[in-house]
């Protein structure tokens, strides 16, 4: 009881002196700063920016400036800069005023031990893997095409046939770390994967949480999760170096490339391949779980992605899997995917540090402050897509696309996510094999997103599922 009243002391006086230190910083500010608001002493304005990431960018936007403002994010003096004048100021200015940056909880669970100088931009990373080894091209992927195919079909026979409701978000989950396991890590064994995907999901639910490593808090929960993801990883690299030593190593992907290249530990691999892990992972789980959400409410779309994908059917052989071929025909499927992307991006926005001051819409950033940019300020927005929350695959069939840096789901510039093709194939294939095996509807047509920089379902998105007649 004595420790406690101590701690709850501390607490108190730690805080009053952070409330004081907060105001004279405030008083102190640089008069051409963006306006906004700084929130509370320490949180800041993390809490409303966790809960809803989108109102909480579209009401400072109505409240303050639609072009930028500030505030105080996960402990740090923060702008959020708006629109697609936003988006070409900071993609057409990587390393000359911004570089790379992730807050404590997502720094601390994507690279583990590693300094917090150590910047490590994933982006950045994989487009040296992919220009390496080539893994991400396009012309590298038509390899293993047939391979995500042979997979997909494996998955939805395991866990969809026979089954008359399934939740969508833990299988897209399942299936997507399967791919990952398979082509970044070289690795098929289901225990190990299965238990890689429960530890995933513990990191992922911690990545924009507050960093408060206490029991019972979804970033503890997390932190313990990628500790345990990095001593597998650790092992499945000691692994492969021997198989690699041996001269029996010869699966292609990520991890024996990095591997031969000789240039990391063990240790250094295994943070590596995961931040991998958790940049191809969540977004194309959470982009084919509202593709199921928006198709299944839409019979007339899913009766055209059928068409499609029967076409291709017909011109293959009994038992042939997809080819790189196939995926160019696939136009109208990947329109939708795109429509879900637009209404529902599989990350809202990413963060930024500014490396010098900079100046944007009248205002000035010191050198220091963080960045963070959002899809939404352009993807609903009504000037650049009219009626923005219907969802519409023709607006990507039709016309002469949108302005530069309105359609941003992988960003752009330097940092533009180099595993697009990846995605997109990845995607594209589990389109094919599901409309031709299925349809279904959701068992609650008003289920509830939630979430703040990457909402989903809030309960898995539940389908009723119903075998076509083949």
């Amino acid at each position: 009881m004595e420790a406690f009243s101590l701690a709850i002391g501390f607490l108190v006086i730690f805080l009053t002196i952070s409330f004081f230190a907060f105001r004279i910083n405030a008083s102190n500010v640089d008069t051409n700063l963006p306006p906004g608001d700084s929130g509370w002493p320490i949180l800041g304005e993390t809490l409303d920016f966790v809960i809803n990431t989108d109102k909480f960018v579209r009401d400072r936007m109505k409240k303050h400036s639609p072009d930028i403002f500030k505030t105080n994010l996960f402990g740090e003096k923060m702008v959020i800069i708006c629109g697609p004048n936003g988006h070409k100021f900071l993609f057409s200015n990587e390393d000359k005023h911004f570089t790379r940056f992730l807050p404590l909880s997502m720094h601390k669970l994507i690279s583990g031990s590693q300094p917090k100088s150590d910047k490590l931009d994933l982006n950045r990373y994989a487009g040296k893997i992919s220009r390496s080894s080539g893994f991400l091209k396009p012309d590298a992927l038509v390899n293993y095409v047939a391979g995500m195919d042979s997979i997909i079909q494996n998955e939805m026979k395991t866990q969809f046939e026979g089954k008359t409701e399934v939740k969508i978000y833990p299988f897209s989950r399942s299936v997507t770390l399967t791919l990952a396991c398979r082509f970044f890590l070289g690795i098929e064994n289901p225990e190990r994967v299965a238990k890689l995907t429960e530890q995933f999901d513990k990191v992922t639910r911690g990545l924009h949480s507050l960093p408060f490593n206490v029991p019972g808090t979804a970033f503890y929960y997390a932190v313990k999760a990628a500790e345990e993801i990095c001593k597998e990883l650790v092992d499945i690299v000691a692994e492969k170096r021997a198989g690699v030593a041996s001269g029996s190593a010869q699966s292609h992907d990520v991890c024996t490339t990095l591997i031969v290249a000789g240039e990391w530990s063990d240790k250094e691999i295994s943070l590596k391949l995961m931040g991998l892990l958790v940049a191809g992972y969540s977004p194309v789980a959470n982009t084919m779980t509202f593709f199921m959400k928006f198709v299944g409410e839409r019979p007339d779309v899913y009766h055209k992605i059928l068409s499609e994908q029967l076409e291709i059917s017909k011109s293959k052989q009994p038992e042939e899997l997809l080819s790189m071929n196939d995926m160019q025909k696939m136009k109208y499927s990947w329109a939708v995917v795109c429509e879900a992307m637009r209404v529902a991006p599989p990350s809202i926005g990413t963060f930024r540090e500014a490396i010098t001051d900079f100046s944007y819409a009248g205002y000035t950033v010191p050198k220091g402050w963080k960045v963070f940019w959002t899809v939404n300020t352009t993807q609903r927005n009504p000037e650049y897509f009219p009626e923005p929350y219907k969802f519409d695959p023709s607006r990507f069939m039709e016309g002469e696309g949108f302005p530069l840096y309105t359609y941003v789901p992988f960003g752009a510039g330097p940092r533009m996510c180099p595993g697009k093709e990846y995605a997109r194939f990845v995607i594209l294939t589990f389109v094919h094999n599901l409309v031709k095996k299925f349809k279904w509807e959701a068992v609650d047509p008003n289920e509830e997103i939630v979430g703040g920089m990457m909402p989903l379902p809030e309960k898995g998105l539940p389908v009723r599922l119903h075998p076509r007649d083949v």
